[in-house]
C-alpha cells in the first residue's frame, strides 16, 4: 500500500525576523510623528479651556460694574505702595467677584472687617477656585490664581496713582476708562513662584500684575533662580506670564479675550494696560510706527503752456458787451443775477442766520463727578 505524501502550502505561513524589525521600526515612525500632533490638540483644548475662564470673569467684571456702578476694588490697604507680604487687610477684586461667579457662600465666609491672613479666613483663603485656575498652569500653589488684574502700564508699586483698572483703594468706573473699554486691558495671565504665592485671595503680587514687562519674561525666574538675577523687593509687581506655549491669554474690557505671542510689541501691551492715555491705539499704526495719511483727491494744476487768463477789470470783454455796457434806456449796467436754489428745492432764496445752533449738538447734563470716579445723576 502507498501513502500518499501530505502537500505543503506554496506560500510561506511566517514573518522572517528582518520583516518583523522593518514593521516594528515603521510603527515607532508613525507614532513618533503622531504624538507631537496629539499633544498639540490636548494643548488646543487646555487653551480653549483657559478662554473660558477669561469669559466667565468677564461676565462676572462686567456684572458686578452693572450692580455697584464702579469695577472692584483691586486691592484695599490702609497705605501704598503694597507689599508684596502676607500682613496687612489686602481683600482684593477675586474675592470681591465671587457672587458673580455663583460662589455666594464662599464670599458670605469671608471676614471683611479682618485681613485675609487672619485665622478666621485661613480656610476660605486655602481653597481652589477652579475659575481661576488655567489648565496649562503646572507647579503651582493648591490655591493659587493665573489670572492677575491689570494696575498699569509700567513697573511700578501697587499705589493709588496706577493708571490700569484695578489699584488701591480706588473705585474705576466706565468715566474713568476714556480710552473705552475695546482697548483696556482688564485680566491678563500670571505665574507665581511657589515660595512667593500668597493665594488668590491675596490683593498683592498675588493676583494683581503690571504691563511693564515682556509676556513670559518671568517664566525664567518663576521657574528657577537664573545666575545673575536680581533678587525680587516686596515692592516688585511684575508682568504677564503662562505655561502656554510661547504666549499668554488677555482680557480686555469689553469681553474679548485674546492669545498674544512673547513678541508682542511692548508699546501696544502698555498703552492696553493704561485706562486713559487719550492717544491713537499703537496697533493701529502701520509697519514704521507712523500714521497712514490719508490723501484727498489732487487738485488739477493749470498747464505752463496755457496760463489762466486775468479778466481786466477796466477792458470789457468782446464776446460779452453787455456785461458792463451801460443800458441805453436806463444807463446803468445790465448786471446778471444768479439765484442759488434752497437745499430743499423749493425755489426760494436758503437763508443761513449767524450764530446758528446745529439740531443734532449734543447737550450737556448735569451730572456730577464724585472724587472716587462715580458719578451722581440728580433725580428727575
Amino acid at each position: 500500500m502507498i501513502r500518499k505524501q501530505p502537500s505543503r502550502p506554496m506560500g510561506r505561513t511566517a514573518f522572517t525576523l528582518v520583516e518583523l524589525l522593518v514593521v516594528i521600526a515603521i510603527i515607532g515612525v508613525l507614532t513618533g510623528m503622531a504624538l507631537p500632533a496629539l499633544q498639540g490638540m490636548r494643548e488646543l483644548a487646555r487653551r480653549s479651556s483657559c478662554g473660558q475662564n477669561l469669559v466667565q470673569l468677564s461676565l462676572a467684571i462686567s456684572s458686578y460694574n452693572a450692580t455697584l456702578g464702579h469695577y472692584p476694588i483691586g486691592t484695599q490697604a490702609k497705605t501704598g505702595p503694597v507689599l508684596s507680604e502676607a500682613k496687612g487687610f489686602h481683600h482684593n477684586w477675586a474675592a470681591a467677584i465671587l457672587p458673580m461667579l455663583d460662589a455666594q457662600n464662599v464670599y458670605d465666609a469671608i471676614d471683611q472687617n479682618a485681613s485675609v491672613y487672619a485665622k478666621q479666613n485661613e480656610e476660605v483663603r486655602q481653597l481652589r477656585i477652579p475659575v481661576f485656575i488655567c489648565p496649562s498652569a503646572t507647579d503651582i500653589r493648591y490655591n493659587a490664581t493665573c489670572y492677575s488684574g491689570v494696575t498699569g502700564s509700567t513697573e511700578t508699586p501697587i499705589d493709588t496713582t496706577n493708571n490700569g483698572t484695578f489699584i488701591l483703594n480706588r473705585m474705576i468706573s466706565d468715566r474713568d476708562i476714556t480710552d473705552g473699554l475695546g482697548y483696556t486691558l482688564f485680566v491678563g495671565e500670571m505665574l507665581s513662584a511657589w515660595e512667593e504665592d500668597l493665594g488668590w485671595m491675596s490683593g498683592t503680587r498675588a493676583s494683581l500684575r503690571d504691563a511693564g514687562h515682556q509676556i513670559n519674561a518671568e517664566l525664567k525666574r518663576v521657574r528657577g533662580p537664573q545666575t545673575g538675577v536680581k533678587p525680587i523687593t516686596p515692592k516688585y509687581v511684575g508682568g504677564f506670564a503662562s505655561d502656554h506655549p510661547n504666549g499668554a491669554h488677555l482680557l480686555l474690557g469689553s469681553g474679548e479675550y485674546m492669545f498674544r505671542s512673547n513678541s508682542m510689541d511692548q508699546k501696544v501691551l502698555e498703552q492696553m494696560a493704561e485706562r486713559s492715555d487719550g492717544q491713537i491705539p499703537q496697533s493701529w499704526n502701520s509697519g514704521s510706527g507712523t500714521l497712514q495719511q490719508i490723501v484727498d483727491q489732487p487738485v488739477p494744476s493749470t498747464p505752463a503752456s496755457q496760463p489762466a487768463e486775468t479778466p481786466d477789470a477796466e477792458t470789457p470783454d468782446a464776446e460779452t458787451p453787455d456785461a458792463e455796457t451801460p443800458d441805453a434806456e436806463t444807463g446803468t449796467a445790465d448786471t446778471k443775477e444768479t439765484t442759488k436754489p434752497a437745499a430743499n428745492g423749493d425755489g426760494g432764496d436758503k437763508t443761513e442766520p449767524e450764530n446758528q445752533t446745529p439740531a443734532d449738538a449734543p447737550s450737556v447734563d448735569g451730572d456730577t463727578v464724585l472724587p472716587n470716579g462715580a458719578t451722581a445723576t440728580p433725580a428727575t
